[in-house]
């Protein structure tokens, strides 16, 4: 599972997040983005780990509009690649006196890394616009309210396990449920954004498997963290031109963004986030402790025509604090260089013209 503030979501561009396809209409879109966080593990006040996430991701989405005001969606995440790279580390000891393992001037151990890919579970979400520019046009409305819930099916081989090849999975293996609430409007040339998410995890019953693919453990109890994500952004139009494209238009918009993120505390198999546990723990289930993070970033988009946009967003943060395995003093620390995020996104509107004449 990424370190990282996974769907800030690369998609939800400014007021393009309230922006749904009209009656029998759709939107198609695809997304990859490669995230890389660096950090450093701490044990009191001594490093006694370095360690960089890397993820590159795909995302597969389809929008199908059923009303004006309402639409269904399906996700399907693909984790291309997901890595943990630890170097600079220290081998994990018991301490006798303080009852626990201890990373703290023990010998150092070789640089090692974790990785994992694959798909993610698929999400089904139903969205609708009680208040939208486009339902209440006549009465001159400038705010678009967004409401959406959505469901996560389970993943039955993610970052905590391998498949029956003995492959590691990417991302989390609990079910989820997702509530979110967005507002847009339209100032001028500017499109400002506020919203807010949030992602119930449910606990899980996963199977663990070594590299050999072999069980090695049955029915262990994992339950990703749950995540409130608030999130606000504006979107500046650079330049547009109606008559491009023999009338179906063009435009270039400038997006600013920023997320805020809070993650429960979850349960995980203990050995994973860590470069080395002692084996009483080993794949055995630990309490990870709640976090936070920030993120900010920008990003350019360029309606083509009417019908494709083309989107390239970078953004930068940083995770804060927290601790990783409740056997253990060990905590992460950010390192004094942010996390960064760059990435690129098409999508196509399906839309019939016939049905879009006089609109």
């Amino acid at each position: 599972m990424s370190l990282l503030p996974l769907f800030i979501s690369f998609a939800a561009q400014a007021a393009e997040v309230t922006d749904l396809p009209p009656q029998a209409r759709g939107d198609v879109s695809i997304e990859y983005s490669v995230a890389v966080v660096p950090d450093a593990l701490r044990e009191g006040n001594q490093t006694v780990a370095n360690r960089r996430s890397i993820d590159h991701i795909l995302n597969y989405r389809f929008r199908l509009g059923a009303l004006d005001y309402l639409a269904l969606e399906v996700e399907l995440p693909h984790h291309a690649s997901s890595r943990l790279r630890f170097s600079d580390a220290h081998e994990m000891t018991y301490d006798p006196i303080a009852q626990t393992g201890t990373m703290i001037e023990t010998g150092s151990i070789a640089d090692s890394e974790r990785h994992g890919m694959g798909l993610g579970g698929t999400w089904i979400r139903a969205l609708a616009t009680p208040v939208s520019e486009t339902l209440f046009d006549a009465r001159g409305d400038q705010i678009t309210w967004l409401l959406g819930l959505g469901y996560q099916f389970k993943d039955q081989a993610s970052f905590w396990n391998r498949n029956e090849s003995g492959q590691r999975g990417a991302g989390p293996t609990s079910p989820a449920i997702e509530a979110r609430s967005f507002w847009s409007t339209q100032n001028n040339m500017t499109s400002p954004f506020i919203g807010v998410t949030w992602t119930h995890r449910f606990a899980s019953d996963t199977t663990l498997r070594n590299s050999n693919g072999v069980v090695t453990e049955a029915n262990v109890e994992l339950h990703d963290p749950s995540v409130l994500d608030l999130q606000t952004g504006m979107e500046i139009e650079l330049w547009a031109n109606e008559s491009k494209a023999n009338g179906l238009g063009s435009e270039l918009a400038l997006d600013l963004h920023g997320t805020f993120r809070y993650q429960t505390a979850g349960k995980a198999i203990s050995g994973i986030y860590l470069p080395s546990v002692l084996s009483l723990s080993q794949n055995q289930t630990v309490t990870q402790s709640e976090r936070s993070s920030l993120w900010a970033g920008g990003g350019v988009r360029w309606r083509i025509i009417r019908y494709l946009d083309w989107r390239i967003h970078s953004s930068v943060g940083s995770n804060f604090s927290h601790r990783l395995e409740n056997p253990y003093d060990v905590s992460t620390a950010p390192k004094g260089t942010l996390g960064w995020t760059v990435g690129t996104a098409f999508q196509f509107r399906v839309r019939d013209p016939m049905f879009d004449a006089g609109q």
